[in-house]
Formats: C-alpha cells, sequence, structure tokens
C-alpha cells in the first residue's frame, strides 16, 4: 500500500457557463397522457354505466335513468385513454404506470404535474392519498424520492429558499451555524422554524403505520447532492391558503389562513409568495406535512356537512441538487449550477352540477366557484387545442382563475403533464361521467412543447468524484489504522479514471501459489482488456479535444475580433466622454455666472418692488383723498338737487292750481256759448259761480278777468276760444314776440284742430337751406307733418324747437316738443248750424243734463269750438 501514490495535484476549478445548452433542440412536442381508473362499484348487483372495453378503451352505457336515454340518445360510446385501469388495479399498478416516470423525471430536472379528474366520490382522494395500509400516489413517490436520493443528500440548510422561487447554496460553516439555530429551536417546541425556512425534525401528528413502497430510480447522477423541499396549498373560491401557514391573517381569510398572492420569479415560472417550503429528509417527514395539511383541510369538510372539500388541493416536491466540487468533497458554490425541477400533485375538487351537491346558501356560491374554475381550466385546453390546429391565435386565459394562472407554466412546455380520470361505474353518475369523457378527449389532443434537460456535462467536472472520495478515505482511514503519518498525506485523484481495480492482496503461501497466480492472471486480463478499452477510446477522446480545441481557436479569434471593436468602442466612448467633461466644465462655470446675474437681478428687483411699493402707497392715498372729495361733493349735490325739487315741485302745484281754475272758467264760457244760456237760469247760475266768470270770483275767491281786462299775451284766448282741458296742449300758446321758421309740406289737409299755433312773424318754407338758419331774426323752428293713424283718421304732428347760434359762427335746431292734433266728430250733441237765430227757450228741467254732456264733449282733444 505504501507503494501507492497518494500525492493529489492541485487542480484548477472549472469555469461554469452562464447559460447551459440543452441537450436537445426544443422542437417537438409530448400529448397530455390521460389514463382512466374504475372504481370498484358500490353494489355488484345494480346495473353499471361503465366498463373498460380493453386496456386502452372504456365504454359508456347510458342506462335508463340518465337524459340521454331519455332524450333519445342513448347509444353506447367508446373513449380512448393511454391506459385503462379495472376496478381490480391496485395502487401500486397505478403509481408505477403513472406517477414513477414522473419521479425519473423530477431527479433528472424535470418538472411535472399530474392531476385527478373526476366527479365527487369517483376515487380522486383515495388514487392520490391512498389509505395507511395501502399507500396512494403522494406517498408513494416520496418512497421512491427517498430511496433513490438516500445517500447522497446534502445535510440540512445547505440550501436555503430566497423566497423567489429560487435557492441560496450556504458553504458548511454557515449551515452548521443554521442547524445550531434550529436545534436550539426544536428544544423549546415540537415544531421549530429556522429564520429563513421551516423545517420538521421528528414527527408531531400522529402517523398511523403504513407499508413504504420499496421503487428506485435508476440512472443517477452519483456526483450531485440532493434536498427534497415541500408545500401543501389549497385553492378555494379562487383563493390560495397555505395549509402550513400557522398565523391568521387580517385580510381575505379561511379557516384560520391569510389568502396568499401569485408571483412570477424571474425565469418567468409563477409561485405562491409567502408560502412555507418545509425541508424533509425522510418520507415520514414529508407525510408529517401532507397529513397535517390534510386533517386541516377535512375539518372544514366536516363542518359544513360536505361528502367531499369543495376545493383543489396541490402538494407539491421540490427537488434541489447541485454537483460536488472537483474533489469531490463539498457542493460546488456557484448557483448557476443549481437544478431545481418541480412536481406538482393536484386533488382537484368534484365537477358535478349543484343539484348533486345537496348544497344550500353559502354552499351554492361555493360550488359555482368550483365550476367556474373547472371551466376556465376547460376554457384553457380548448384554446390550446384550436392555436395548436391552427383554427385559432387567441390568448389562453390563464388568468381567470388562480387554478390555471399557477399552473400556466406546465401548459407552456416548462414540464410534463399527465392526467388521471378517475370514474364511478353507478348509474346515477352517467351523465357527470359523460361530461368527465368529453373534456378527457380534449385534454388528450392538446400538445405540450417537450421539456429539455440541462447538460450536466458542460460543468467540465470528471465523473466519478464521490466514489473516489469515498475510496482515498478508505485508505487514509486503513493507512492511519496501521500506525502511518498521514497528516500531510495528499490524494491523487487523477488516477481513478484511468487504472483498473485495485491491487489485490500479495500475501500468499507455498500451498495456495496456483491460487494465487489464477487470481493475479485474472487481475492482468481486467488491466489489459482497460488499457485495450482506453487505446480504443482514445482517438475519439483525441478527436473531440482536438475539436474542443479548434472551438477554442475560434472564440478566441472571435473574442479577439470583439475585443479590438470594443476597444474602438472604448475610445471613441472615452474622447466622447472627455469632451462632454469639458463642455460640462464650461457650462458649469456659464451656471456660475448665471447664479450671479440672478443674484443681481433678485437684489434689483426688490429694490423695484420696493419702490412701486411706495408708489403704490402714495397712489392709494391720493385716489382716498379724491374719492372722499368725491363723496362730499355728491352729498352736496343731493341735498341742492333736493332743495331744487322740494322749490319746483310746491311751484308745480301753485301752477297746477292756477290753471285747473282757469280750465273750469273756459268750460263754463263754452257752455255758455255753445248752449246760448242766460245767466239768470238757476241752475247755470250755480255753476258759474262755483267755477267762476270772467270778471267775477268764485266760491273759492279766484277772479276771471274779463276781456276788456285780459292781458295782450292771453288776447287769443278771447279770438279763438277756449283752451284743451290737457294740460300738455298749452305748449300751442307761442310767445307772440318769437320769429318762427314754419317747415311744412306744400299741400296741407284743412284740418279744424283746436291750438292752432300762432307764429309771429311766420316764415313758411318747404326746403330748409343754411341760409334760413343764419338769419338772426329767426329764433324758433316748426315742424308740420300730416298722416293717418291706426284707425285710418288723419293726424298732424308738430315739432318744436329753438335756432342755437354755434361756436363756428352757423346755427343749429333742438326740438324740444311735440305735439300731436286730431279731428274727430261730435256724437250725442243735439249742435245745428241751421237753426234760426231766436232759439227756442231750453226747458230747465236739462241743464244739468246738457252742462254734463257738453263738459264731457269739450274734454275731449282736438275739438276746435265752431
Amino acid at each position: 500500500m505504501s507503494a501507492l501514490s497518494l500525492k493529489r495535484p492541485r487542480v484548477r476549478q472549472p469555469r461554469l457557463t452562464s447559460k447551459p445548452q440543452n441537450l436537445e433542440p426544443k422542437n417537438g412536442k409530448d400529448p397530455v397522457e390521460v389514463t382512466c381508473r374504475i372504481k370498484p362499484p358500490d353494489n355488484v348487483d345494480e346495473d353499471h354505466c361503465i366498463c373498460a372495453f380493453d386496456l386502452h378503451t372504456v365504454k359508456l352505457i347510458p342506462p335508463a335513468t340518465s337524459f340521454a336515454f331519455r332524450n333519445g340518445c342513448g347509444k353506447e360510446q367508446y373513449y380512448k385513454f393511454q391506459h385503462v385501469f379495472n376496478p381490480e388495479a391496485t395502487q401500486k399498478q397505478v403509481f408505477d404506470q403513472v406517477a414513477k416516470p414522473l419521479v425519473a423525471d423530477l431527479l433528472q430536472g424535470k418538472n411535472g404535474l399530474l392531476f385527478a379528474y373526476g366527479v365527487t366520490g369517483s376515487g380522486k382522494t383515495y388514487t392520490m392519498e391512498g389509505t395507511p395500509d395501502n399507500s396512494g400516489i403522494i406517498q408513494r413517490t416520496l418512497d421512491a424520492i427517498f430511496n433513490t436520493i438516500q445517500d447522497y443528500q446534502a445535510q440540512r440548510c445547505v440550501f436555503m429558499p430566497d423566497h423567489m422561487n429560487g435557492f441560496d447554496i450556504q458553504t458548511e460553516a454557515e449551515a452548521a451555524q443554521e442547524r445550531k439555530a434550529f436545534q436550539a429551536q426544536s428544544n423549546v417546541c415540537k415544531t421549530p422554524r429556522t429564520p429563513r425556512q421551516r423545517t420538521v425534525d421528528t414527527p408531531v401528528l400522529d402517523i398511523p403505520m403504513r407499508i413504504p413502497d420499496g421503487s428506485k430510480i435508476d440512472d443517477l447522477n452519483e456526483d450531485n447532492v440532493y434536498a427534497v423541499f415541500v408545500t401543501h396549498i389549497e385553492i378555494y373560491q379562487n383563493y390560495i391558503y397555505d395549509l402550513l401557514d400557522e398565523a391568521s391573517g387580517n385580510g381575505q381569510s379561511h379557516r384560520g389562513f391569510q389568502a396568499k398572492v401569485l408571483r412570477e420569479d424571474s425565469n418567468h415560472n409563477m409561485y405562491v409568495h409567502g408560502c412555507i417550503e418545509v425541508e424533509v429528509k425522510t418520507p415520514e417527514e414529508a407525510l408529517e406535512v401532507m397529513v397535517k395539511g390534510q386533517k386541516r383541510r377535512k375539518v372544514a369538510t366536516t363542518n359544513l356537512n360536505l361528502e367531499s372539500s369543495r376545493s383543489h388541493s396541490i402538494f407539491s416536491i421540490r427537488v434541489v441538487q447541485a454537483p460536488l466540487d472537483v474533489h469531490g468533497e463539498e457542493v460546488l458554490q456557484e448557483k448557476a449550477a443549481l437544478s431545481i425541477s418541480q412536481l406538482s400533485l393536484v386533488d382537484l375538487a368534484g365537477s358535478e352540477r349543484n343539484s348533486r351537491t345537496r348544497a344550500k346558501g353559502g354552499r351554492v356560491k361555493e360550488a359555482g366557484n368550483i365550476n367556474n374554475s373547472l371551466m376556465t381550466l376547460r376554457s384553457c385546453i380548448e384554446v390550446l387545442r384550436e392555436n395548436q390546429t391552427g383554427e385559432g391565435h387567441r390568448m389562453v386565459p390563464y388568468r381567470d382563475s388562480k387554478l390555471t394562472h399557477y399552473l400556466k407554466n406546465y401548459f407552456g412546455g416548462e414540464g410534463r403533464i399527465k392526467m388521471i380520470v378517475c370514474i364511478n361505474p353507478n348509474a346515477e353518475d352517467y351523465d357527470e361521467n359523460q361530461t368527465v369523457m368529453k373534456f378527457a378527449e380534449l385534454i388528450s389532443e392538446v400538445q405540450i412543447d417537450r421539456a429539455t434537460p440541462v447538460a450536466q456535462t458542460e460543468l467540465w467536472l470528471p465523473p466519478g468524484r464521490r466514489q473516489a472520495n469515498k475510496f482515498f478515505k478508505s485508505i487514509r482511514k486503513k493507512l492511519e489504522e496501521e500506525g502511518e503519518n498521514v497528516m500531510n498525506m495528499e490524494m491523487d485523484t487523477s488516477i481513478i479514471y484511468r487504472l483498473a481495480p485495485a491491487w489485490p492482496s500479495l500475501n500468499y503461501t507455498q500451498e495456495d501459489w496456483e491460487g494465487f497466480f489464477d487470481m493475479l492472471k485474472t487481475y492482468m486480463r481486467k488491466r489489459i482488456h482497460c488499457r485495450e478499452k482506453a487505446q480504443a477510446s482514445l482517438p475519439d477522446k483525441i478527436a473531440h479535444v482536438r475539436t474542443r480545441l479548434l472551438d477554442l481557436e475560434k472564440e478566441i479569434v472571435y473574442l479577439q475580433q470583439e475585443n479590438t471593436s470594443l476597444t474602438a468602442l472604448y475610445n471613441n466612448v472615452l474622447a466622447k466622454n472627455n469632451s462632454l467633461e469639458d463642455r460640462l466644465f464650461n457650462e458649469e462655470i456659464t451656471i456660475e455666472n448665471l447664479k450671479k446675474d440672478l443674484v443681481k437681478y433678485n437684489k434689483l428687483e426688490e429694490e423695484l418692488k420696493a419702490v412701486l411699493e411706495e408708489r403704490d402707497l402714495a397712489k392709494n392715498h391720493e385716489e382716498r383723498q379724491k374719492q372722499q372729495m368725491k363723496d362730499g361733493l355728491k352729498r352736496k349735490l343731493r341735498d341742492e338737487s333736493e332743495k331744487l325739487r322740494r322749490e319746483m315741485m310746491k311751484s308745480l302745484e301753485e301752477r297746477e292750481k292756477n290753471l285747473k281754475v282757469k280750465t273750469y272758467q273756459a268750460q263754463v264760457l263754452a257752455l255758455q256759448e255753445v248752449l246760448n244760456i242766460k245767466e239768470d237760469v238757476p241752475a247755470f247760475s250755480s255753476l258759474q259761480q262755483e267755477l267762476g266768470q270772467p270778471g267775477s270770483s268764485n266760491s273759492k275767491g279766484t277772479s276771471f278777468p274779463s276781456k276788456e281786462n285780459c292781458p295782450p299775451e292771453r288776447e287769443d284766448y278771447y279770438l279763438r276760444g277756449p283752451a284743451v282741458c290737457d294740460q300738455r296742449y298749452r305748449s300751442s300758446l307761442v310767445d307772440q314776440h318769437d320769429a318762427w321758421l314754419n317747415h311744412c309740406p306744400k299741400q296741407m289737409v284743412p284740418m279744424g284742430t283746436a291750438l292752432q299755433p300762432i307764429l309771429n312773424t311766420q316764415k313758411v318754407v318747404t326746403n330748409v337751406k343754411k341760409a334760413h338758419l343764419e338769419k338772426n331774426t329767426i329764433t324758433n323752428y316748426c315742424l308740420t307733418t300730416q298722416d293717418q293713424d291706426s284707425q285710418g283718421e288723419m293726424e298732424t304732428r308738430v315739432y318744436k324747437g329753438d335756432v342755437l347760434p354755434t361756436a363756428g359762427g352757423g346755427s343749429q335746431v333742438v326740438l324740444k316738443d311735440v305735439e300731436v292734433h286730431k279731428q274727430r266728430e261730435i256724437q250725442n250733441v243735439g249742435i245745428n248750424k241751421s237753426l234760426p237765430k231766436e232759439t227756442p227757450r231750453i226747458p230747465t228741467e236739462s241743464i244739468q243734463e246738457r252742462c254734463s254732456t257738453g263738459i264731457q264733449f269739450l274734454a275731449r282733444p282736438g275739438y276746435h269750438s265752431p
């Protein structure tokens, strides 16, 4: 043994590639594998609606109580499957046929999905979970995994979840510290928890005695270390809950759980954020997690008096594997070398009508949500099928349901999908089974992209590192037992990859010489065979190395060219950066100058603002003084106006009083002239006394002037007759000393209206010229027009105004009055101009009546006395 070379050379760590290449091109597709399992009938003597026709076909027979039979569609139907399990099939057969290939893919770094589909009571939960004495798919899957990786597991806490659907690799020292903290917590509580993950050390729940499965997966990479993590979630009413979460939340909660959210990691894989992942080292630890979640899930089912759970259960197993270093001792501290694979085992809720669930009240909503999620799953399958057949290019509605959103990556080609259709052969389930069969037929036609494994050999690590390290450790231990000094001994693992098996023992005696010689010959033959095999494979290895060298040389040339171009680009960028820095420096100087100018402008602005404020204050003071002066003048003007108004009102009242007396006098005289009433008539005398006569006084003391005593300006009163009683016609009595310019048409219709103006030195013109107004003798202007009114009678309008001189030496006319004259016929008055001068005496008894008639007649405007 001492002759062996135990020197270990220094081996350089291989460089890992950032993105491993795939072994196979991603151009193939695999169909969804659908198998059917028929549940044993509850009563063998009753009629059954389904049976196994052969290993790949089932026959559906409509019973007389089904809707299809009553509608006239009672034909037998056949459906094809990947495999059909008859009622006599065992759990072991189902696992070996369906789940074991998925376990092999899981250990090789591939993802997988297996879900059970069917109506309530069809055996889905039994197929997935089984019983204590007859394990289901989940228990057998865990047994197969740990049977395979039992000798290749990493120590606890070497792989830690990073809470972003990934894992971190810890060194042995860090892992030991984590385990120490875990052990300290495990002494306090039965279910300890590490700071970043939850683990289970000893079983907490009482798991019944079970018969483990002895399945084992071949072709395992022995140079890797493995760790298993499990999660258990459920989807209830389109919300996701973690069955391992013991803390109750404040938000949307169910059975004391807080609703979780779905997120997408950096590789576009969906995961449940905040979900607890438990690292397990034995099948019992994993089953404890599963049983605990099952119990918490079944409590609500019992409380709600339901025959089955109204939620989807998903039990996920994630296997994390990483290669050992070149010496085969420690885990390679490269996160890029990690391989994470996941197997999701889904137990879907029963698909059936609400009438079969016997749900009432809030349970109807639960059944509706379950059916909606299953319908969304069916819609996604239909869209996938249409897109693959070229009939449509629609977007798959994964986000319409939490179930399909969580399983989106599997349907996108990130793993292998299998489905177990569980069927209850009872006749009463025919209609529901027919719907399940149609969905199974639909999903079997969907093609999923084939997942490609990652090439582990691209790490350029020699195979057999673990066994070589184990071999040399055993040699070192043996030498140490023999008393050899192995403290500074180095081991050379290179000889493991080129020599035959270890030398046999050289101790022999004379008696067993022949046997020893035969053993040496056998050993030498093996060595010669290994040498010949190595020599035969040498050309291939040399060719492979040459090909690799050529590829490396090409890569070097390409990298040199790329380096040259990048260097030139870097120089250009550097020059541009320098110019930009110079420009930046100049701009900074400009900014500093602008800042100084800005300070000056701000100071100047403040000074101008101060001056402006002073001017505004002075202006406001002046405006206040002006306003006060204006208010004072307004008050003074208001007082003077009020004083003048009172004086004018007083004068106006006196004038109206005098005018009223004169009007009454004129009426009396008019009545006397019209009616020829003598003064000795008693009634007229009393009226004359009341109103007054010219030269006499009335009862109020007012005297009326006689014709002889009348002043010259009122002489026209006795020449033309009495004035109209309306006060606005008093302006017709013009001043006789004014010179008027009468502007009237050529032809005027003669009208006998009263109050015709008598103009002094009147000049009548039909066309006014400038020379007429420039004469100093003209002081007044009169415009006369004639037209018919609305009743067809003639109307005369007289516009009067003053002629005033202007500043330029001319004249202007300012109109200030208008008079309207009309002539109406006299009615209801017995006046006859052809009567003789001696008129019969009017009876005394009709004097008052005639006087009242005459007063009414004279009060009408536009009347001219005859």
